[in-house]
């Protein structure tokens, strides 16, 4: 069967769905290399061919045209190395137009991997890259062996949650340690959170992954202990909030979204609290470690490799062969 029309579902036409419009409107946007029309141009192209598309996509193709600009390259005048040649040069000063270099390489990987749809998008656009454009293979270097916090440094972290001052902070930081340690999470996942997104044994994560994850006795007794002390916070707006995540600050801010800079924050000063000590040559970021604590209590519990990539968001999981 072939694909259906935006009218066949009930929505109406755009120019993007006319092939010979979306032709003329992408050929001239390739011609000046306009970044805004390209970015939703391609933006248009994934919402129609894809069911989670990917917002770094467009981000992505519209640094790579901005460094075609600067490079001084027509349409279609493109060289093979090209695509390659944005990337190593973003590795080492940053992207056009955004944050200064070096970059990290799992950045750069990111973009690369949101590039490749550069193809399928100038093919449905009607107007197919050159074919001697090369799309590099992964570029960045094996990545360092996960390094998940053993038990005796999550229990030693435990007990210094218990203690950390001030006071008011301690359930909101054990809440946090259980969604990335016991469940997995980001923290930008974690304080994107809902109140209805806690399903009993269960949470609905929502964002560019959106999913369902078991929750273990730890992780349920602790978000369950929060709700009370949330609904107390929620109370001190005029319209409570529906996040899961409440700040605790006997300030102004009471009873509003923590927020990621907030979540970042708390996570800092109490790893300076904790006297938290990276493993050499490992990654230092703790947030990182308590995601593959959870990640190899998954496994250990023997669920499939697949699943957990799939609840933890972890997709690197499956590049790996590491058990746990």
């Amino acid at each position: 069967m072939g694909e259906k029309m935006p009218e066949e579902m009930g929505l109406p036409l755009e120019p993007w769905d006319y092939p010979e419009e979306r032709k003329r409107i992408v050929g001239e946007a390739l011609e000046r290399w306009d970044e805004r029309v390209l970015e939703e141009a391609v933006w248009a192209y994934l919402v129609r061919h894809r069911k989670r598309p990917d917002r770094a996509v467009p981000e992505a193709v519209g640094r790579f045209v901005r460094w075609l600009a600067l490079q001084g390259r027509r349409w279609p005048k493109l060289e093979a190395g090209d695509l390659r040649a944005f990337l190593l040069e973003a590795k080492d000063r940053g992207f056009p137009g955004g944050p200064k270099g070096p970059l990290a390489w799992p950045t750069v990987e990111r973009a690369r991997r949101a590039l490749r749809h550069l193809w399928p998008f100038l093919d449905w656009a009607g107007h197919p890259l050159p074919p001697q454009v090369e799309y590099p293979p992964q570029m960045a270097p094996v990545f360092h062996e996960p390094s998940p916090l053993s038990d005796g440094e999550w229990q030693a972290l435990w007990r210094r949650a218990e203690e950390y001052a001030p006071a008011h902070w301690r359930p909101l930081l054990k809440v946090l340690l259980v969604l990335l340690g016991e469940v997995g999470l980001t923290l930008k996942e974690a304080v994107a959170l809902w109140k209805d997104d806690l399903q009993g044994k269960r949470l609905l994560v929502r964002g560019e992954r959106l999913r369902e994850v078991p929750l273990t006795p730890l992780a349920q007794e602790v978000l369950e202990g929060w709700l009370p002390l949330r609904e107390y916070l929620a109370g001190h707006q005029p319209l409570p909030y529906p996040h899961l995540l409440l700040n605790p600050s006997p300030r102004k801010g009471r009873g509003r979204p923590l927020g990621l800079e907030g979540a970042k924050w708390l996570m800092k000063e109490f790893t300076l609290f904790a006297g938290y000590e990276p493993r050499e040559g490992r990654r230092t970021d703790l947030a990182h470690r308590l995601r593959w604590r959870a990640i190899r209590g998954y496994l250990k519990a023997g669920h499939p490799r697949e699943k957990v990539a799939y609840w933890t968001g972890m997709r690197t999981l499956m590049l790996r062969g590491w058990e746990g």
